[in-house]
């Protein structure tokens, strides 16, 4: 006989079946009592996730139904590593009180997703929080990325299979959270985000078509929403105008209210902005590093020294988006170098901002309507900081954009009296609203006052009645107020008291005196309640219509406090404000790296760096741990502080206004899709290859090293002719084919440089500066040594090292003898090319046959008059 379910679970089955049609893959966090219960595969996931018990209570169809809890008071702290883990939770609360015989009226309150928090400590305050929305169609694709908080949206249309610029996109906002259609659920698309590492949640709008949205959301829908000029730009892409539609479809069923707090859609083409794409950046380090995704050691930890959330958050914007219009550079750059020039207006500022909350997401909780009474307090004391902010940067009222940032400012006199003469600085139960403020709430607040006075002296005139004198009047929220005596005093307990409940070693009693006393007293409170709430709604609808101006007030301080950070940092660290030109040079003196120098104990060795026509390419050779991979990074990422409005780690410089900066640094394999180390960076450089153009900067290291030898330098050489003469972007090239330093006899603009180094008894001295020529080796066995390989090891190697380079180097000067390299390959005619490559062909497969016969060599198994023999018939092959 199958088992009856109680009517909780009746009443769980419900709700979480309503759940999941509307909100598919999400979690129930069932309260009962004092716990959240999770059940079925909630609790198997969870219980996992979370490394908490499983046990199980009942049974379903005959099974056992799995069960964990959380308690209530500790649902933060597990809510906020679920919802990390990239998981969607809603919570199930008890509206009721339990009564005896009936069955507790519960509902969901909230639901949480990754893309749609709003509780500061879930929240990563130095990060923005984006929720994204992908709408793919034949020819386009519509992308949306929303913050709920500030309200911002951000939208661009992509072309159809646009997909490394998709990636571009993502990097740059780093969504929390992705929403698609559930048309293209379990997709390419779904597997492209997640093997990306982004939770995606499949939703849909009403009766979705291609082209049609439901009955709520619609153009008429759109046009009231967010005004004419910006229904016309979404009206022209429909890939743009279903993702919207998706985007607050989601919203709808996860946060009901937050659709109408967006009136405004900022649009943007990725080419706006420097295209810094996803291997750049991860290369650079911007914000993330390489080790843990962290903020250690990046571009952002070294940049950031804003003093509020907000600020932090600008920089990383800033950093991530850098500009490519010139004025607005220099009117970030003409602030920043001002303020690091002005200490006292600093140091000033510096104080000031220091005292401000993160009005930014106050101000969006507000909206919501789900702000805690300290998000008010801290408002208030934000508000008090603004007219000293106003007198601090008028003494910069000279820049256009601190007049800008200044009118944001705005006036809050009003509101601030409002908060100050209203709001209690330390908040209680009974006093959120000062006395004074309201005559009402003052004459209710006397009443239970004099209730309260009123217990006291009842108390004392039962003492005195009782002659106990250690009788005390209490009070909880489960039994009111009540008379507590001692079993040892019970003999003298007065006729009239009713017993309420027995302890221990003590009872309970009440008096009709008391219980009088206390409805007058509960009656009293109800009564402030209703009126201090009633007071506080009509100063949060005060506060409600200033929020169009509280928004531009917060993003005014969080611009000011990004400028103060850029200035600051520059002030600290010697910065100089770099020069612009129309020619493409890149021209920097004595520039250091903006990460390594501040984690250096002794002094950054600076380097010069010259990109001019007549030096457009520089291949850079060196020794291993010489310093290339830094330098290459310095020149990019000094490109990349200018572009934001920074000051740049130089002595000075003169630089372009570049269009997008490209980077091959490093290796690794993408196992997961069956990528080799080799296939990534052939994949990354074909990228730059088919993307760069002659406004970018393209910074290479190490390309060709995932192959054999001959493979890579072929490709390597091909490369730089083909960035060189096709794409005629400035170029870093880092390589260990010293063969490709014969390329400067042969291209007028490529030219050689390379990281000095000595040579030393105890081994090999790198000097981190970098001068004109190349490199006579890589010094690997020095290296080696330093890593202490076995003392064995090296010496074999060094061995075997001298018997190749024996051969090689009569081949190789042979090679780069015979070849015409008075024109590259991409200036050959067909014939030409198909000589060329079939001498070449010949030519490596002799040197692989010799190669071969040197292998099979073993030098401890011959004599020195052998070695000689055989070194003499390898002579006469070459």
């Amino acid at each position: 006989m199958e088992e009856k379910l109680t009517p909780l679970m009746e009443q769980y089955f419900q709700i979480k079946n309503k759940l999941s049609n509307e909100n598919p893959d999400t979690i129930l966090f069932y309260q009962v009592g004092d716990f959240y219960e999770l059940f079925f595969e909630d609790a198997k996931t969870v219980s996992s996730f979370l490394a908490i018990a499983l046990t199980k209570r009942g049974k379903c169809k005959g099974l056992d139904i799995p069960l964990c809890g959380i308690p209530v008071h500790a649902i933060r702290h597990y809510l906020t590593k679920l919802i990390k883990g990239g998981f969607k939770v809603a919570i199930c609360d008890q509206l009721t009180e339990p009564k005896p015989g009936t069955v507790v009226e519960r509902g969901i309150t909230q639901i949480y997703t990754p893309g749609t928090l709003t509780d500061s400590l879930m929240l990563d305050e130095k990060a923005a929080s984006y929720l994204f929305s992908f709408y793919p169609m034949q020819d386009q694709w519509g992308l949306i990325f929303g913050e709920l908080l500030t309200t911002q949206l951000f939208a661009t249309v992509l072309p159809q299979e646009a997909f490394r610029s998709l990636e571009n996109e993502l990097a740059r906002f780093s969504p929390d959270e992705i929403i698609i259609s559930n048309n293209f659920k379990n997709s390419s698309f779904d597997s492209f985000f997640k093997k990306l590492g982004y939770p995606t949640s499949p939703t849909s709008f009403e009766n979705e078509k291609d082209d049609i949205a439901g009955p709520q959301f619609n153009k008429e829908w759109l046009l009231s929403q967010f005004g004419e000029k910006d229904f016309k730009k979404i009206d022209y892409f429909p890939a743009l105008q279903n993702s919207i539609f998706l985007f607050f479809s989601y919203l709808q069923r996860t946060q009901n209210k937050s659709i109408e707090q967006f009136k405004q859609i900022q649009f943007y083409e990725p080419e706006d902005f420097l295209i810094l794409d996803s291997a750049t950046q991860k290369n650079l380090e911007l914000v993330k590093n390489s080790i843990d995704g962290g903020r250690k050691n990046t571009l952002f930890e070294i940049l950031d020294n804003a003093k509020t959330a907000m600020g932090s958050r600008t920089v990383k914007k800033w950093i991530t988006r850098p500009l490519i219009q010139k004025n607005a550079i220099l009117q970030r750059q003409e602030v920043v170098t001002a303020l690091s020039n002005d200490v006292q207006t600093l140091q000033t500022l510096e104080q000031q901002l220091s005292t401000l909350a993160d009005i930014e997401r106050i101000v969006g909780r507000i909206a919501l309507g789900k702000a805690m009474i300290q998000d008010y307090l801290a408002l208030k004391d934000s508000l008090a900081i603004i007219d000293p902010i106003k007198k601090t940067v008028s003494n910069l009222k000279q820049f256009d954009l601190i007049k800008i940032i200044s009118e944001k400012l705005g006036n809050f006199n009003d509101l601030l009296n409002l908060l100050q003469n209203s709001l209690n600085q330390e908040i209680t139960n009974n006093f959120l609203i000062k006395l004074g403020f309201d005559v009402e709430l003052d004459r209710l607040r006397d009443l239970a006052i004099n209730a309260q006075k009123a217990i006291l002296e009842l108390e004392q005139k039962e003492v005195a009645r009782s002659k106990i004198n250690s009788l005390k009047i209490s009070y909880n929220k489960i039994s009111g107020y009540y008379i507590e005596i001692t079993k040892t005093n019970l003999h003298l307990v007065p006729a009239d008291y009713i017993r309420q409940q027995t302890l221990s070693n003590k009872e309970r009693f009440i008096t009709p005196e008391l219980s009088l006393l206390e409805r007058d007293i509960t009656k009293a409170q109800n009564e402030i309640d209703a009126v201090e709430a009633e007071v506080f709604a009509k100063i949060k609808n005060q506060i409600f219509e200033e929020l169009p101006h509280l928004r531009q007030l917060a993003h005014a301080l969080s611009y000011l406090d990004a400028l103060y950070s850029f200035a600051s940092v520059a002030y600290g660290n010697s910065y100089v404000a770099p020069q612009f030109n129309e020619s493409r040079n890149i021209l920097i003196t004595d520039g250091r790296h903006p990460v390594i120098e501040q984690k250096l104990s002794n002094k950054f060795i600076a380097n010069d760096t010259t990109l001019t026509d007549k030096e457009s390419l520089l291949i850079i050779t060196g020794p291993n741990m010489g310093g290339k991979s830094t330098y290459l990074r310095q020149v990019a990422l000094i490109s990349i502080m200018a572009q934001c409005g920074s000051l740049i780690p130089a002595k000075a410089a003169s630089l372009p206004i570049l269009d997008r900066i490209f980077t091959r640094i490093g290796s690794g394999d993408n196992l997961a899709e069956g990528k080799s180390t080799f296939l990534v960076e052939m994949e990354e450089t074909a990228s730059i290859c088919n993307q760069a153009t002659k406004n970018s900067l393209v910074i290479l290291d190490e390309v060709g090293r995932g192959t054999s030898t001959y493979d890579g330098l072929a490709l390597a050489q091909a490369v730089v002719e083909f960035i060189y003469e096709k794409i005629e972007a400035r170029c870093l090239f880092a390589t260990h084919y010293h063969e490709l330093t014969h390329l400067k006899d042969h291209f007028d603009g490529i030219q050689n440089y390379y990281m000095s180094s000595r040579k030393t008894d105890s081994g090999i001295l790198f000097l981190y500066k970098i001068i004109p020529g190349f490199s006579q080796g890589s010094f690997g066995l020095e290296v080696a040594k330093l890593a202490q390989l076995p003392v064995e090891i090296i010496s074999r190697a060094g061995k075997i090292l001298q018997a190749l380079d024996i051969a090689e180097n009569k081949f190789d000067q042979n090679l780069f003898q015979k070849q015409n390299l008075q024109q590259s390959f991409f200036n050959q005619n067909s014939d030409e090319l198909a000589n060329e490559i079939n001498y070449l062909k010949n030519e490596l497969s002799k040197k692989n046959l010799i190669i071969d016969e040197i292998k099979k060599i073993s030098l401890d198994e011959i004599s020195p008059r052998q070695a000689l023999d055989i070194l003499w018939e390898l002579k006469k092959k070459i």
